[in-house]
């Protein structure tokens, strides 16, 4: 079951190898979607940046919990209206949703209970979900 979640959440994450996946296309998974977006996307879309930071505090959050279930998540910045000031600062978010990702499918590794398989499953759905999102987004930009 792992083998398979771990997989799924790799397509979310960098899109399919093959020509189609259960969640994109070749090239449309999360973190390019979320790279793609620039400050003045963000400016447009208020809470987009937001959004990619709750999803990087969900991904965060499970990978802890999957190994320790008491688990606290350490960022205390409220995802709800952030917006970074600089470009730096998306970057900065940029590598740590990569470093939560990468962290989620580590931690997918672990012997896991019914429980943990559970609330793996929800993140990785929660990640798909938004990338969907950030991609339909993308596509609705005036280029």
């Amino acid at each position: 079951m792992s083998d398979l979640l771990r997989e799924t959440l790799r397509e979310v994450l960098y899109g399919p190898d093959g020509l189609s996946g259960l969640f994109s296309a070749p090239g449309d998974g999360l973190l390019r979607a979320a790279h793609a977006l620039t400050l003045d996307d963000l400016r447009a879309a208020p809470g987009l940046a937001g959004r990619v930071m709750a999803l990087r505090h969900a991904l965060e959050l499970t990978a802890l919990r999957l190994a320790d279930p008491h688990a606290l998540l350490s960022d205390p910045t409220d995802p709800q209206g952030w917006q970074p000031p600089g470009a730096q600062a998306w970057r900065d978010e940029l590598v740590n949703l990569a470093r939560a990702g990468q962290a989620l499918y580590d931690a997918l590794y672990l012997p896991l209970t019914p429980a943990a398989q559970r609330e793996a499953h929800g993140a990785v759905l929660h990640a798909a979900r938004e990338a969907a999102l950030l991609q339909h987004w993308r596509g609705l930009r005036p280029q």
